[in-house]
């Protein structure tokens, strides 16, 4: 319900500020990673409903689109790759984080330059651009490449509404006006939330002007040379067309749990907006959750992580402490098997998580702290044992314990002994 109601609010607006009954809507997102589309696809099915004409640009066509939904298909033989579990099992928790910085910038330098070649190049796409379809409004995923953004902005006369799959990145603030607050408001990059340290604060100070300067300008001179190789016409004025086609923002955050901050009007908070109304799970879930008398601990670690890469060693960790708790487990375990002796345990390569996390028998979940997981999460009102690998999910994690949802935990940590006791702590009374 409140779902609809803030699609409601924010097309109230569109549609009263543009003056008509239905919408062409294009959307670009261009990010091969599928937990991005995840939070976005629910929005742009809805605009379906509603009677609006919807282009979606993106890796993960819908298997059964809406009639008035339609996708231009940019996937790739060869998707992006995420490191397996084992590679973070030795990395220190004192400077994962700043890892997972440079690696955006710079492997991330790599990865925009190929995800914008694709974008200008895809056979759907230039088949799509040779049309010359005209749009009323445009959806563009907002991360660290622009190149969506450029495309929008030069090939297309329309408003442009970024939109985001996670908290805002440290570099939309001042392109919407916003002051930053290095003292105050949590950033991207950090695992400390809205009250870091002095040193703490130093750091995400130096990491926020690296990315609002070098870091910016290094991303913007690769989507400059991609477009000059492939469509030489186009313009390239960044922020001409931040300041004239950008009306409004959708950000994948909300504050009960990511933090209060100043905002401006334009920026709508969409946390949560991918969840929908649980549904029962099936019997045999059901009849495994029904019979755990100390309730249930679910474990996943999302799309992009599989547990089965984790070492044989972590891996027995897990089930050695798996096995001195009372709870059950239920564990989103890929192309595995567990040796006999854990009838406490059940693995599957999926399971319906919302549904799962919402089951009154399910007490904690221990989980790589995304978004998705987070916000669900957050709906179902279940504690989290989080575990930050990558991306988001540091200043997620710190999100999570300054709101009291949970406890984190680094990957190098997850012994057995310290599993134990944080998931005692999880599920006592506390």
């Amino acid at each position: 319900m409140a779902i609809r109601k803030l699609l409601s609010i924010c097309f109230i607006i569109i549609l009263y500020t543009y003056r008509v009954s239905a919408l062409n809507i294009l959307a670009i997102v261009s990010l091969p990673l599928k937990s991005h589309y995840m939070a976005f696809q629910p929005l742009f099915q809805e605009l379906a409903v509603r009677g609006h004409r919807v282009t979606v640009i993106n890796n993960y066509p819908d298997s059964n689109p809406h009639p008035n939904l339609k996708y231009v298909d940019i996937s790739l033989p060869s998707s992006r790759k995420m490191p397996p579990m084992s590679e973070f099992e030795n990395i220190s928790s004192n400077y994962l984080h700043i890892s997972n910085f440079l690696n955006h910038f710079i492997l991330g330098g790599n990865n925009v330059e190929g995800d914008c070649e694709n974008l200008l190049t895809n056979p759907n796409m230039r088949t799509f651009l040779s049309e010359g379809e005209r749009f009323d409004l445009i959806f563009v995923e907002q991360f660290m490449s622009d190149c969506g953004l450029v495309l929008a902005g030069t090939m297309y006369d329309a408003p442009i509404i970024g939109i985001t799959s996670h908290t805002l990145l440290p570099w939309a603030y001042s392109r919407l006006g916003i002051p930053f607050d290095v003292l105050s408001d949590a950033f991207y990059f950090s695992n400390v939330g809205t009250q870091p340290s002095i040193l703490k604060a130093i750091e995400n100070y130096c990491m926020n002007l690296y990315m609002n300067t070098i870091g910016s300008w290094k991303l913007q001179r690769i989507i400059n040379n991609v477009f000059k190789r492939h469509a030489p016409n186009a313009s390239l004025d960044f922020e001409m067309i931040i300041r004239d086609k950008i009306k409004m923002m959708f950000v994948y955050q909300h504050f009960s749990v990511t933090g209060a901050r100043s905002l401006p009007p334009q920026l709508v908070e969409i946390g949560g907006i991918h969840i929908k109304k649980p549904k029962p799970v099936s019997r045999d879930i059901e009849e495994f959750l029904s019979s755990a008398k100390h309730g249930v601990i679910y474990v996943s670690f999302g799309s992009n992580l599989q547990s089965s890469l984790m070492s044989e060693k972590r891996r027995q960790a897990f089930l050695d402490a798996f096995k001195k708790i009372p709870q059950k487990v239920l564990w989103k375990l890929e192309n595995g098997s567990l040796p006999d002796g854990n009838d406490n345990i059940r693995i599957s390569s999926w399971f319906p998580q919302l549904d799962i996390l919402c089951h009154p028998k399910v007490r904690g979940f221990v989980s790589h702290g995304g978004m998705l997981s987070l916000s669900e999460a957050a709906y179902c009102g279940k504690p989290i044992l989080a575990m930050p690998f990558f991306g988001d999910q540091f200043s997620n994690v710190a999100a999570i314990e300054q709101s009291g949802l949970g406890l984190s935990m680094y990957f190098n940590e997850a012994d057995s002994e310290n599993l134990v006791a944080a998931i005692n702590r999880l599920t006592s009374d506390e």
